[in-house]
């Protein structure tokens, strides 16, 4: 559900503005509106500092899960904007020296080859107008070079190296050779020399490593520096935002706090003197949101977060889509085995798993485990072995559900998931504008729910119902009535009339196309199947007939072949739940979008 806002027009003295923010601040249960905020210098500042300490608690987080004995690790006694400083340098420095080292290697790489030479003896032949030319060629090219060219110039072989060799030809400096011959760069140093040069590097590296896993034992300074920093860049963006009276004597601002929370909120206010006005939001207002679910419910918030938060006086649709989601995603994974996995899977991760987020991700793959398990169960289906087949469920295999019997439940599911959205919508129009405001939609599923019964259920079972009866034709004109002529309270019938006529053609056609997407969920729970048991088949009529052989092809086939299989339907199978909701749902459920999360301005949890 979505928390009931209030409003708070505040007007502070401006003498006074800077310490009641504080105060806020101190309470953490308001939040102030803020409006085209830009960044002065300080708050940029603050905002490039809050980065580094970030980035640094991230780097320095993985560092210390390299590390053995972390805890032993002593903190130097600094102040944590010069530690970060001292990282933040030692840092700089080492991904320099890496990519020196790397660039050095590779060339040393290269000067293996010319081994150790005289650089004076070189520098003294360049004086005597005799230059060297650098050359490599195969061995067979080489000997065929030289054979040609060995009585017209000064080749000598230098080093023969993985089938290549490496040779040197001494000539004037304005002497043109004949041949074309791509030559190489002369060496600027010994290979001797940058071997010495790597060692310096790899020494230098070592001593900034070294620093930065001294920093590990900063990671809760540079975490608790950061929030503070965040606090100090909220308390600026909201004493920047109000706007300025009576000669700017008066500062006037807007801020929101939730029902429960009012009564300390009003104690503050009244307490420092601020002038307010409180009251109810209205529909013009941008209120921020804030959701609070059963614990059920609230493991599918981030989900419902993937599309967008719900405007504040609308719907939270949290608990309404997380049972449909369930059902839709063992639908779309449809198989036990599978279905086990993710159960195992998910209670693992949230019973051993510290981080709150990760805990309810794990029950969340618990639930959606639990689905998939008991569909596999209903449609026979364990990786991907039919249970029929086997003698303890062959009693049982006409119950199973086969392609068709998928098919209709797909399409099943989706007309009622469509008028179950349709039930959302009427239920919100009527708890915020009136009952009237609800007979359109009310309309719609009156007359869906009868045509469906008329048409799709009577005639599978044989019924018969009096079609020409009066309550028959009574609810189906009802249903009409209300679709033509009950769209917009308040306005003359013949409005009505054409807003009904032009709502009905979109609601058919949106409907049918909305129905037709949900068998999406058939496609994908066949398809997984199929799948897994194309895999069986391969593991069992690819292995060779040899003892053990056979046994270890079947294994490393049906091992590969189903995390395949699995990670696949796992990815449909979370995707495509979540498209019907944020399209099919939502459209039907006129579902508003909003934008801004309740945040209060407060005071981040620091350690201490």
């Amino acid at each position: 559900m979505i928390v009931p806002m209030m409003k708070y027009s505040l007007i502070v003295f401006y003498k006074e503005y800077q310490s009641f923010l504080q105060q806020l601040q101190e309470l953490g249960l308001v939040d102030i509106t803020i409006s085209a905020w830009k960044a002065n210098d300080e708050e940029r500042s603050l905002v490039e500092k809050i980065k580094n300490y970030r980035q640094a608690v991230q780097h320095l987080k993985s560092v210390a899960k390299t590390q053995k004995n972390q805890q032993n690790i002593e903190k130097d006694d600094i102040p944590v904007d010069k530690a970060l400083e001292i990282y933040k340098n030692a840092n700089g420095k080492l991904i320099k020296l890496k990519a020196e080292l790397d660039k050095i290697s590779k060339e040393t790489v290269e000067l293996a080859a010319w081994g150790d030479f005289d650089a004076n003896y070189i520098e003294t032949l360049q004086k005597a107008g005799i230059s060297l030319h650098f050359y490599e060629l195969n061995e067979k090219r080489f000997e065929e070079f030289k054979n040609r060219w060995n009585e017209k110039y000064s080749i000598t072989e230098i080093s023969n190296i993985n089938k290549k060799t490496y040779f040197v030809i001494a000539a004037t400096v304005s002497e043109v050779f004949e041949f074309d011959l791509p030559e190489l760069k002369q060496p600027s140093i010994t290979y001797s020399r940058a071997l010495e040069n790597i060692k310096h590097i790899e020494t230098e590296i070592e001593e900034q490593q070294s620093i930065i896993n001294r920093s590990v034992a900063c990671i809760n300074d540079f975490a608790d520096e950061s929030e503070r920093l965040s606090d100090d860049l909220h308390l600026s963006k909201a004493a920047n935002s109000g706007e300025t009276a009576a000669d700017g004597k008066l500062v006037i601002l807007e801020g929101w706090a939730t029902v429960d929370t009012q009564t300390e909120v009003d104690n503050l206010l009244n307490a420092s003197g601020a002038v307010y006005i409180k009251e109810q939001p209205t529909p013009e207002d941008d209120t921020p949101v804030k959701l609070k679910n059963n614990r059920f419910a609230r493991l599918f918030e981030f989900i419902e977060q993937f599309y967008t938060l719900p405007k504040y006086g609308t719907i939270d649709m949290t608990p309404y889509c997380a049972p449909f989601y369930i059902f839709f995603f063992g639908f779309c994974l449809c198989d036990g085995g599978y279905g086990l996995l993710f159960v195992i899977m998910g209670l693992f991760i949230a019973q051993k798993m510290k981080n709150a987020v990760i805990r309810s991700v794990g029950w969340l793959a618990f639930w959606c485990g639990l689905a998939t398990l008991l569909f596999g169960i209903a449609t026979g289906s364990f990786f991907g072995a039919s249970l029929g087949d086997f003698k303890l469920f062959e009693p049982y295999k006409n119950i199973f559900l086969d392609s068709q019997k998928l098919f209709y439940l797909a399409l099943g599911a989706g007309i009622i998931h469509l008028l179950f959205a349709m039930g959302v919508k009427a239920y919100g129009k009527a708890k915020y504008f009136g009952f009237r405001h609800a007979l359109s939609t009310i309309g719609w599923m009156i007359v869906l729910v009868i045509s469906i019964f008329a048409l799709v259920i009577v005639p599978e079972y044989g019924l018969i119902i009096p079609c020409g009866s009066e309550i028959f034709w009574s609810a189906f004109g009802l249903g009409l009535f209300f679709m033509f002529f009950c769209n917009s309270p308040g306005k003359n019938i013949f409005i009505n009339f054409g807003t009904g006529l032009w709502n009905t053609y979109n609601d058919i056609t949106g409907i049918l196309g909305d129905a037709l997407s949900y068998l999406r969920l058939f496609a994908l729970g066949l398809s997984g199947s199929i799948l897994a048991m194309v895999f069986n088949s391969l593991a069992f009529g690819m292995s060779p007939d040899v003892i053990i052989l056979k046994q270890i092809v079947i294994v490393i086939i049906l091992t590969i072949g189903h995390i395949l299989n699995l990670c696949m339907s796992a990815l449909g199978a979370f995707v495509h739940p979540m498209r019907l909701t944020f399209v099919e749902f939502y459209k039907n459920s006129g579902f508003e979008a909003g934008q801004r999360v309740f945040t209060p301005l407060k005071k981040e949890k620091i350690r201490t």
